[in-house]
This record gives structure tokens, C-alpha cells and sequence, in this order.
């Protein structure tokens, strides 16, 4: 995950930036930051690196506004990530050059007093800091998921942060849309990270963050109680985030195992329009999420569900919708026919109708588990696939 030209504005060094062009950009990976002196021309294409934060003050051309439109052109072929001038030869851009640098997305900056080595240590440093948060990721990736043994998670675990301690929990969460004008503040993982200390962890991960929470104490509802009074105290718990927490581990080896629940949990959360969810209350969810993507799962759940799609479809009926409602209901006739505004002998016609369609009245203790499985198998696929 590389630094982008957005991720960069947020430094405080680019703070007064004004973007002229190019917004359509912003997402541009930036490789390095560089500064072009009296270079133009050929020169300019072959300076300038893929990925390139350029800056300059169009020194060489500065009696030559109509060639900020050829400057511009070199700079899109040479693929730099992104162009900010600073105003001290010219105040205002030509109009062509805007056009130019919006139409191939080079998002195109104007800045006044700002020390260009200044934001050029600055960016430089938030790019070694995102080369080492991937290289974090990489070995996050290699202890989810997979069946090392527990020397090596430790081992794994201690690469990541050689000053975690023995209890961890782990939370994902991941930003949720919220209604336009809510005035809830944004998370910031710095001040979280600075709060929680050098024990924990906190990261950018898979479009969410990845909250490792350590403890020298095992004290299962101490480590709960004073990880979520952090994370509520930082924004994280106040709507604008969905939130997926682990159970309490009793040993690093297991924090493999505590990041998949999260992460789970998170799915779970998400299924279900939560706030937040913990692995432990996901029920049968916590065998069904983590095997969404098991071809034989996958398979057994088609089976089903295709066949009430194609009676539906046939029939004009609803069989499919009543067996969702059915379900979520926990088996209650009376509870689903309450949600579909029909009577309770309707319901349990159309019940009979889908054991009959999926001959589940063939297997014998079998018949409401075998459909339940079905049917949140379903949901999953059609609500987090």
C-alpha cells in the first residue's frame, strides 16, 4: 500500500495547498518527491521518475506562462503523481494547462511559503513509514489464515512488534457511511496508537484498521472493558465506525486466530447492520463465515437456494423471502407471519411447500437445520460477497 497524492495532503507540511486540477487523482501512488529546477522539455521527461511528486517555481520558463502548458504535457508523459507549483513567478495558471492536467488526472497544486525541502523530508518520511506498514501487512497476512505452528506466530507476532506482551485482543473497523451533516469526529490512529502505547498496534488494513490490544494482565473483562474505554475515547465507537472484536487470547501464539475472528466478527457486524460484534455472540455465524468460501459450502447453499428461485420464478410465488423471514424468525410461525403481514396458515403452507420443493421431509431430525444453514449461507453470499 503505497502513499497516495490524498494521504499526502493530510501531512502539515502540504496543509495549504490549493488543488487547481486533477482532482479525479487524488488516489495517484506516490513513489518519491523531487524538484525540477531549470529543467524543460526532453529534460523534464527524462528526469522525472513514474510516481513522482513534482515541485518547482517554473524557474526556466518564467517569463513564458504559455509554457506551463507544454511543462504540464512532459510531466503527464513521464507519469509523475502529481505537480504543485510554488507562486513565486506565477499567481495564476493558464486555463489550457487546468483542462490538460484534469483530463489525464494529474492533480495540479499552487502553494505560497512553504519550504519545499521541508515537504519534500516530509513526504519522503511518510513514504518510509508506509513502506514499513506493508511490510507489517505482508507478515499480518502470513499469521491469518494460515496453520503455522505457534512458535512461528510468536516468532511472526514479534516481528511486528517486539514489545507486545502476552494477552492481546484484536478489533477491525472499518468507516461507515453516515448521514450527511453528522458532525462525529473522524478516527485518528496516531493519537490511538500514542494513548494505547508501545504494546499495541494500530494500522491501516484492508480499507479498515487493524487494532492490536496487549496486556502483561489476564484478566479477561479488564482487557475488554479498559481496550473499549481507549476505543471509545478516540472515535471509534460513536457510529462512524462498524467494529468486529476478537475474544481475549491468553497467548500471542493464538493472535493468528484473534485477527481472523475480528475480522469475522466485522463481517458478522456488517451482515447484520451492527455497531459492533464480538466473535463470541456470532452463534452458528461463527462456523458459516469463515467457510463462505468453501466450494462444498458454496455448492450445498446453491442446491437449495436455486431450486426456490425457479419455483418462485415459475409460480409467481415468494417462497424464497418467506423461508428468509422464516429463518431470522428462529422457526417462530407467528413472528413470520407478523413480518410478512400474512396469516400463520399461509405461513406454514408455504413451510410445508419448501420441504417438499428441497425434500427436506426426507431427512430426519434434519429439516429446519439443514434449511437454516441454506438460508444464512444465502444471506451471507448475497450481503458480504
Amino acid at each position: 500500500m503505497s502513499l497516495t497524492v490524498h494521504e499526502a495532503l493530510k501531512l502539515d507540511a502540504l496543509k495549504r495547498f490549493r488543488l487547481i486540477a486533477g482532482m479525479n487523482g487524488l488516489d495517484r501512488k506516490i513513489t518519491r518527491a523531487g524538484i525540477l529546477d531549470h529543467e524543460v522539455g526532453q529534460q523534464v521527461r527524462d528526469t522525472v521518475q513514474v510516481g513522482e511528486f513534482i515541485f518547482s517555481n517554473l524557474l526556466a520558463i518564467r517569463n513564458q506562462p504559455e509554457k506551463i502548458i507544454d511543462f504540464v504535457k512532459d510531466l503527464i508523459d513521464a507519469q509523475a503523481a502529481c505537480f504543485a507549483i510554488k507562486t513565486i513567478y506565477f499567481k495564476e495558471i493558464p486555463k489550457e494547462a487546468i483542462e490538460l492536467a484534469h483530463k489525464y488526472r494529474l492533480p495540479l497544486f499552487l502553494f505560497d511559503e512553504t519550504y519545499v525541502e521541508t515537504i519534500i523530508l516530509e513526504i519522503d518520511k511518510a513514504i518510509n513509514i508506509q513502506n514499513h506498514e506493508q511490510h507489517i501487512r505482508v507478515i499480518i497476512d502470513q499469521i491469518s489464515g494460515n496453520n503455522l505452528s505457534e512458535f512461528r506466530i510468536r516468532e511472526l507476532a514479534y516481528g511486528i512488534n517486539r514489545n507486545f506482551k502476552k494477552n492481546c485482543i484484536v478489533y477491525f473497523a472499518r468507516e461507515v457511511e453516515v448521514p450527511e451533516g453528522n458532525s462525529t469526529r473522524l478516527f485518528n490512529p496516531n493519537d490511538l496508537r500514542k494513548f494505547l502505547g508501545e504494546s499495541c498496534l494500530v494500522i491501516s488494513y484492508r480499507n479498515g484498521y487493524l487494532i492490536i490490544v496487549t496486556y502483561e494482565y489476564d484478566e479477561h473483562k479488564y482487557i475488554k472493558k479498559s481496550s473499549e474505554l481507549a476505543l471509545n475515547a478516540y472515535g471509534l465507537l460513536d457510529g462512524t465506525y462498524r467494529l468486529g472484536i476478537s475474544e481475549v487470547k491468553n497467548d500471542l501464539s493464538a493472535l493468528g486466530r484473534a485477527i481472523d475472528e475480528s475480522k469475522y466478527a466485522y463481517d458478522f457486524a456488517s451482515l447484520y447492520d451492527m455497531k459492533k460484534a464480538t466473535f463470541l455472540n456470532m452463534g452458528i455465524y461463527q462456523l458459516l463465515i469463515p467457510i463462505m468460501n468453501d466450494p462444498w459450502a458454496y455448492a450445498f447453499y446453491r442446491r437449495m437456494i436455486d431450486k426456490l428461485v425457479a419455483y418462485d420464478r415459475e409460480k409467481r410465488t415468494d417462497l424464497l423471502n418467506t423461508a428468509i423471514f422464516y429463518i431470522e424468525s428462529e422457526g417462530n410461525i407467528q413472528k413470520t407471519s407478523k413480518k410478512l403481514f400474512q396469516h400463520t396458515n399461509t405461513i406454514r403452507y408455504r413451510i410445508k411447500k419448501i420441504n417438499e420443493i428441497l425434500q427436506l421431509t426426507q431427512m430426519k431430525g434434519m429439516t429446519y437445520e439443514t434449511l437454516a444453514i441454506a438460508i444464512r449461507l444465502h444471506l451471507i453470499h448475497t450481503k458480504l460477497l
